[in-house]
């Protein structure tokens, strides 16, 4: 009787085909060691693996073409296209809220991105237009209180040249007050005769203005007004006499001792005013003390003169008396002056620079428009004559730095300046950064205080919830 045959045990058979493998490897290449066979074992593997990575990208993209995830969830900020109204995505869970405007929704996200509910960058945020039919089924909030800024640009700023003019009619009545800001054109040189403005400010004071400072003017004082001609007097707003520069006022100087023997050698009494012809033609006026002369513009000859003609004296007899320095002569205007005619010069200005921060003013023809296409914008405020402003012409408006004749660099407080002349405070630098504000250029505080004043921008305000946005 045959012995029963005992079945193959699986190590057997991988043994069994193992030694067929190399036999073939063998006979066939020359070598017993069958590594090709590891390497494409390896090789179906990666590529099975490839497949099915790639089956599950499919899938999912099918998935998302079948049933998309809807387009306002997929945004920071959307607008709807019949509406306009504007709203912020906010996240965990999705809703939507609404916003004034852009600036708005960039303070909405800074505020709700602090609690990980708007991961996306505020100042690049930019708003999405979708169906309103697309959103009439989404969550939504409360209106966020937190006002906005119409018509203004955070990533621009303004040329750091600002002027505030008068204009008057031809009888000197004023017209209107208008602030001017942006590429002004340079103001022309100083001439030898200074074109002075005589105003009147609303509260019936005269004023000279002249080397680009006011000095007041005693209207009692009979000697002073008859160096004038009022005739040409002119009005002019309390905003623009108040952001010139005040030097002394414009009165007759005392002159100690007044009629008492001058300096031995120069014949002449105290308080007298001496001239002298310089090698170029030059007229020098001086006045006499005790112990020397002083010079003096010619505004301050002809008020000392009241009328009289300087005494003639030469430039020898002027070093034999000596100079002193008596009056305060750097505060009075320095050039010779006249009064223009409103007709010829029917605008007063004060313009400011950084160079230049307690600013200066002049008398001109037209209004020192910007270059480009900047245009004056008549606010609605205006009232002619009265306090306010009338018109503001700052081009595309943008980000600026308010400063001060005491405070100057880059520590003061930020500022939004509409196209429309309306200004906003930035309330600190972080809501600057959610707003998007890139550089700032200086600019007088004194005159965006005279604009219209919008509501503070302020980040923290933005997480308020409310049924109807109050202005601010």
């Amino acid at each position: 009787m045959s012995r029963a045959s005992l079945p193959a045990t699986r190590d057997q058979v991988d043994g069994y085909r193992y030694g067929m493998r190399r036999l073939e490897a063998a006979l066939v290449r020359g070598d017993p060691v069958p590594l090709h066979e590891q390497v494409r074992s390896q090789r179906r593997a990666a590529g099975g693996s490839v497949a099915l990575g790639a089956l599950a990208v499919a899938a999912c993209l099918l998935v998302a073409l079948i049933s998309p995830k809807p387009l306002w969830q997929r945004s920071a900020v959307v607008v709807g296209q019949q509406s306009g109204a504007m709203y912020v995505v906010a996240r965990d869970p999705d809703r939507l809220v609404p916003v004034t405007d852009l600036l708005a929704a960039r303070l909405v996200i800074a505020a709700l991105a602090r609690s990980g509910a708007a991961p996306t960058d505020p100042a690049t945020a930019e708003p999405v237009v979708v169906p309103d039919d697309g959103i009439a089924d989404a969550p939504r909030t409360a209106a966020a209180n937190v006002p906005g800024a119409l018509a203004t640009r955070p990533d621009v700023s303004i040329e750091p040249r600002w002027a505030l003019c008068d204009a008057v009619d031809l009888d000197g009545r004023l017209v209107a007050t208008t602030v001017l800001a942006g590429p002004l054109p340079q103001p022309p040189a100083p001439g030898p005769v200074d074109d002075a403005g005589l105003l009147r400010d609303p509260g019936g004071r005269l004023w000279l203005v002249a080397d680009g400072r006011r000095h007041q003017i005693d209207s009692t004082d009979a000697r002073v007004l008859a160096t004038l001609d009022r005739s040409r007097a002119r009005q002019a707003s309390a905003a623009l006499v108040d952001a010139i520069p005040e030097g002394a006022p414009y009165r007759v100087p005392p002159v100690p001792g007044r009629g008492r023997p001058g300096p031995s050698g120069l014949d002449a009494a105290v308080g007298d005013v001496l001239v002298t012809h310089t090698a170029d033609g030059q007229d020098r006026y001086l006045v006499t003390f005790t112990d020397g002369v002083q010079e003096i513009p010619l505004g301050i000859a002809t008020l000392l003169l009241d009328g009289a003609p300087a005494r003639e004296t030469t430039l020898a007899a002027i070093g034999a008396a000596g100079s002193v320095h008596r009056l305060p002569v750097d505060q009075w205007p320095s050039r010779p002056f006249r009064f223009p005619s409103p007709t010829d010069l029917p605008v007063t200005c004060w313009t400011w620079h950084p160079d230049r921060p307690v600013g200066t003013a002049r008398t001109t023809t037209t209004l020192p428009m910007p270059t480009g296409t900047a245009v004056a914008v008549t606010l609605a405020q205006s009232d002619g004559p009265g306090p306010a402003i009338d018109a503001a012409v700052v081009g595309a408006g943008g980000a600026v730095r308010g400063t001060a004749p005491d405070r100057l660099g880059t520590d003061g407080p930020i500022w939004l300046v509409s196209a429309s002349g309306v200004t906003h405070g930035v309330a600190d630098q972080p809501t600057a950064a959610a707003l998007g504000v890139q550089d700032t250029h200086p600019a007088p505080e004194r005159l965006l205080r005279l604009l219209p004043g919008g509501p503070t921008l302020s980040r923290p305000d933005a997480v308020t919830l409310v049924d109807v946005p109050q202005p601010g």
